[in-house]
């Protein structure tokens, strides 16, 4: 049998395995093991499945994912999740729709301290589902910011998939976290803007809170002071050139211990390590299990013959760059994001790199269309995580209510696919 064929057999045994159910880890890891050994024989594909698990398991620069996840779960022990929503709520609250944006703009200033988009929503829906069903806001809309709004720590650093990305892309970690900066402020303006001017034109939607006065807002500020120090920590040392992105994800970790120490028990930091190592060890499960099947694609030559067929087809760079969106927008609705960017990057890369597209506009635009995923049914994580929060809205009125956020980050991508320079500001001033 041909390679290529072969290529093709397994993503075709590999996507009944997924829809059946089986975890990702184990059918990946499966599909590339019984692929490489039809290639290469039982002995060569033992012996490359091990090494390649070790080798790119122990590589320096993943040490960010954990400690980035570490970062989170300190920043919200230390209360910083909570006081920034108050002081957004401060600030907007007088808004048509203000606790609605408010919820927004805090999901935006937590993003830069957890860089996973579940934990996130989970999070603000503890937080401000409760401030929202106070003043009577409608269901469909609260739960849809909280939901959309969690999707914006996959894009604002310090973002686990960007990490992930840059790991399999081989591009620079640090670069892309800063390239994920704008778009991230853009999502979070767009979606504050929609929903201003939807509550003015239907106040019914939810009230705007009377009687914050500008000493209520000045008092507030102190509430953002430990999120401004993380990003600093993190981000400047980044940007800088002072810290690695593993290095400055350790800092980050640490500032945030100390941030947390006063309101952190014993028992909340044995679950904060716990949370850590449960998520780093699903991650890397997932990691490894692809990295198998990556390297079994690798001998079909089958990456490099859909380069070469798409490239064959002389369509202009933009059309095919749309198109490969539109898969990763079918895509999300069924895969987890990690996942889908771990066997779909591999093939779809080499294309991207012959048509002369940078990999880092690639990298946040694919990033982009996870966080639509998230959203979306029937596979919506961040809904259905949001449902264990609000178990008393139904997951079809939850989806309705992430309809309007949909409609907002499909214009944003096309902004960024029209004005690809507001990704590279940030990385190609960085100092190197």
């Amino acid at each position: 049998m041909e390679p290529v064929t072969l290529g093709v057999l397994s993503f075709v045994a590999l996507t009944v395995f997924l829809l059946s159910g089986m975890r990702i880890a184990f059918a990946t890891a499966m599909c590339g093991f019984l692929g490489l050994w039809m290639l290469r024989g039982y002995d060569p594909a033992a012996s490359l499945s091990a090494t390649s698990i070790y080798g790119h398991l122990t590589n320096y620069n993943l040490l960010v994912l954990p400690l980035f996840i570490l970062m989170g779960f300190f920043a919200y022990h230390a209360g910083i999740t909570r006081d920034l929503y108050w002081t957004a709520r401060q600030w907007f609250g007088h808004l048509p729709g203000g606790l609605a944006i408010a919820t927004i703009f805090g999901a935006a200033g937590f993003a830069a301290a957890c860089g996973a988009s579940t934990a996130s929503a989970a999070v603000m829906g503890r937080v401000a589902l409760p401030e929202l069903k106070k003043y009577g806001y409608d269901d469909k809309v609260s739960t849809g910011c909280v939901a959309a709004g969690g999707t914006m720590a996959t894009m604002i650093p310090p973002s686990v998939l960007m990490v992930v990305y840059g790991f399999i892309a081989e591009e620079s970690i640090g670069a892309l976290l800063l390239a994920g900066i704008l778009p991230g402020l853009l999502e979070a303006v767009s979606y504050a803007i929609m929903l201003l001017v939807r509550f003015r034109l239907n106040p019914a939607l939810g009230p705007p809170i009377p009687g914050i006065t500008w000493a209520d807002r000045l008092r507030s500020l102190t509430g953002v002071w430990g999120m401004i120090v993380l990003v600093v920590l993190v981000m400047g040392s980044i940007y800088t050139g002072i810290a690695t992105p593993t290095e400055a994800a350790g800092v980050g970790a640490l500032g945030a211990l100390a941030m947390a120490l006063r309101r952190l028990s014993v028992r909340q930091f044995w679950a904060a390590m716990v949370e850590t190592a449960r998520a780093t060890s699903l991650i890397f499960a997932i990691v490894a299990g692809v990295l198998i099947y990556v390297h079994f694609l690798g001998f079909t030559g089958m990456p490099g013959a859909i380069a070469r067929s798409i490239v064959g087809l002389d369509l202009p760079p933009m059309v095919v760059l749309i198109g490969i969106l539109t898969l990763y927008l079918f895509l999300g609705m069924f895969l987890d994001g990690i996942g889908m960017l771990l066997l779909t990057v591999p093939v779809i890369l080499p294309t991207i790199q012959q048509l002369g597209i940078h990999p880092i506009v690639f990298g946040v635009l694919v990033v982009r269309m996870v966080e639509i995923g998230l959203i979306t049914p029937p596979v919506g994580l961040n809904v259905y995580v949001l449902r264990g929060v609000a178990p008393d809205v139904s997951m079809g009125d939850m989806f309705r209510g992430c309809g309007w956020f949909v409609f907002v980050d499909l214009i944003n991508v096309a902004i960024l696919l029209a004005f690809p320079g507001i990704i590279l500001l940030i990385p190609q001033t960085m100092i190197r």
